[in-house]
């Protein structure tokens, strides 16, 4: 069957962090690189209070409000001799408003042009509203014909019902699409939906898996 329907990750397919961690922006990763706050204490805590990120919102001004109370909780419990409020303020601005927390990768616009001759181009992404301001920074929000933002559905890619959104928007069939994501669970779930899927490996990571490995978008 034709495949008509390419949808993509956000992170790691398009972009990637530039501090190694989605959850430490470069203002807070300063404070780990002074030796002001411990590395793994500050992974730990990140860990613990994952779950204050899983809000349902659409603004970025909703955004900015989680991720401040988000960072209060982190920062407030553990050893930061120069914890204040007006430091929690402005990592929650760098995370929510910045432009230097992500990078995308250089060859993803030109991957974007070519595809987007031969596919619909969608994005499914366990995502923020900060995401879409990005894409449109990055000059590549156009290409989608349409994004889809976990926060905005109250949902994730690992409770299975977002991917009937694209599927039920678009009417896609079986074998019609493509899903491309790094992580090999959700493409499990991909693949139980109906699609075809694509394990991307940009950083030359993964040495075995049970899906078909790309190392950039071209290889679809």
């Amino acid at each position: 069957m034709e495949k008509k329907y390419l949808i993509l990750d956000f992170g790691k397919v398009l972009a990637y962090p530039v501090t190694g961690h989605w959850f430490i922006t470069p203002l807070l990763n300063k404070y780990v690189e002074n030796g002001e706050i411990n590395r793994e204490e500050l992974l730990e805590k990140i860990d613990e209070y994952s779950y204050m990120v899983g809000r349902k919102l659409e603004t970025l001004d909703e955004e900015y409000k989680m991720f401040y109370d988000f960072y209060e909780n982190v920062l407030s419990n553990i050893n930061f001799p120069n914890y204040s409020k007006e430091i929690v303020e402005k990592i929650a601005n760098n995370i929510t408003y910045g432009s230097d927390k992500y990078k995308m990768y250089d060859a993803v616009k030109g991957e974007l042009k070519k595809l987007k001759d031969k596919y619909t181009l969608l994005l499914l992404s366990d995502n923020w509203p900060c995401c879409n301001r990005l894409m449109k920074e990055y000059k590549i929000y156009d290409y989608f014909d349409k994004i889809y933002i976990s926060s905005v559905y109250g949902v994730t890619k690992g409770e299975r019902v977002f991917f009937d959104y694209p599927i039920n928007d678009y009417n896609i069939k079986q074998g019609e699409a493509i899903f491309v994501d790094d992580n090999e669970k959700l493409l499990d779930i991909a693949e139980e939906k109906g699609l075809y899927v694509r394990l991307m490996d940009r950083e030359n990571e993964v040495t075995n898996s049970k899906h078909k490995i790309i190392h950039n978008l071209y290889e679809i």
